[in-house]
């Protein structure tokens, strides 16, 4: 019985090496860059995330109209960061970088690209204008999977207490996301950016063949011991 005990406690441990549960979220403030205008397309490339501005034409009411596959990369535009008194977490902020449509850094959106899935984003819209300025902007986010297909939208007017700025948090979860598109509606002025991407990677599946090896030795192991008992 002991050993049939250790067996399953052994079995139950390694199964969890290789399933393993949902990640924790993680944080992306943008303060580990320091100064104005630094390209941060590939910034954090490291940690799966890549950042390209895409088309954000306005004025637009409501809620931003979502296209059925992955908006296209504005070629010739990356996203760099801004210093902002009215950054979420002082003092950077993400911005589309000039856009050829305008030739005005902020004006596009921001299309966030992962190398994994993940099953929640969200992220906080920063203006330097906002409610004492007359100028509230909305915020969308728009996900597609890892084809590039439509997963589904939010649509947030919410404002943080922030005096003037104007701070719009948003938040959306699907499964299999890999491509969230940020972008802005509400406005007359175009100019608008995102601090404090936060992220959840999908559960990982970990396949290394000793792991697997070892897991089909416990069973072994459980089955003799359960034959033995039976004897």
């Amino acid at each position: 019985m002991k050993r049939l005990t250790f067996l399953t406690v052994l079995l139950t441990a390694l199964t969890m090496l290789v399933l393993r549960g949902e990640a924790g979220a993680v944080l992306i403030n943008l303060d580990d860059v320091v100064g104005d205008e630094v390209d941060i397309t590939n910034h954090y490339a490291g940690q799966g995330v890549t950042l390209n501005a895409i088309a954000n034409p306005f004025p637009i009411v409501g809620i931003f109209p979502a296209s059925a596959t992955v908006p296209a990369v504005l070629g010739g535009a990356t996203t760099w960061t801004q210093g902002f008194p009215s950054a979420t977490s002082a003092p950077q902020v993400a911005v589309a970088a000039p856009t050829p449509s305008t030739g005005d850094a902020g004006d596009g959106g921001i299309l966030i690209t992962f190398a994994f899935d993940v099953t929640s984003v969200s992220l906080v819209g920063n203006d330097v204008g906002g409610i004492g300025f007359g100028d509230d902007e909305s915020v969308t986010l728009t996900a597609y999977d890892a084809a590039g297909n439509l997963l589904g939208q939010t649509f947030s007017t919410t404002n943080l207490p922030a005096g003037v700025f104007d701070q719009t948090p948003g938040t959306i979860s699907f499964p299999g996301m890999r491509f969230v598109a940020f972008n802005y509606t509400d406005t007359q002025f175009g100019f608008y950016a995102i601090d404090d991407l936060e992220f959840t990677p999908a559960a990982a599946v970990v396949s290394e063949p000793a792991t697997f090896a070892l897991i089909g030795i416990a069973l072994a192991g459980i089955g003799l011991a359960r034959r033995r008992n039976l004897n």
